[in-house]
């Protein structure tokens, strides 16, 4: 019994399963940020533009079933917006980790270390000794 308890233990502590909890848990919370920009900021610039129309109201009456096609659009519209929200806060996360990439590779590129400066000053001495 205590293999198996260390088993596990070994299990849950290795880095794929806490890195996929960490993912989890930050996907939850992302969802939340998505969900606000997309009904607290785009749904209301749609709804002036489509005169505050409630697309929940059209369904289709084929028999004895009611076909809700107004929230089916509705749900498609919300999916479509999330995703774009999601692209374009996606496309800044990317944009400014190129940026800080950029200046990261521009500060290796050139740098000046003690040992940089001393063998300059080693050279410029002996050059003036010869």
């Amino acid at each position: 019994m205590r293999n198996f308890i260390n088993e596990f233990k070994d299990f849950i502590m290795r880095g794929n399963v806490m890195d996929l909890a960490i993912a989890f848990i930050m996907g939850a919370a992302f969802q939340t940020v998505v969900k606000s920009v997309v009904d607290d900021l785009i749904m209301p610039l749609i709804g002036i533009i489509t005169g505050s129309i409630s697309f929940s109201s059209i369904v289709w009456h084929v028999g004895s079933a009611d076909i809700k096609v107004g929230s089916f659009i509705g749900t498609l519209i919300t999916f479509l917006l999330t995703s774009f929200a999601v692209f374009l806060i996606l496309k800044a996360i990317r944009k400014a980790q190129s940026m800080t990439k950029k200046q990261a590779e521009e500060e290796e590129i050139a740098p000046e270390t003690e040992l940089v400066v001393l063998q300059e000053i080693r050279d410029a001495l002996a050059a003036k000794k010869d």
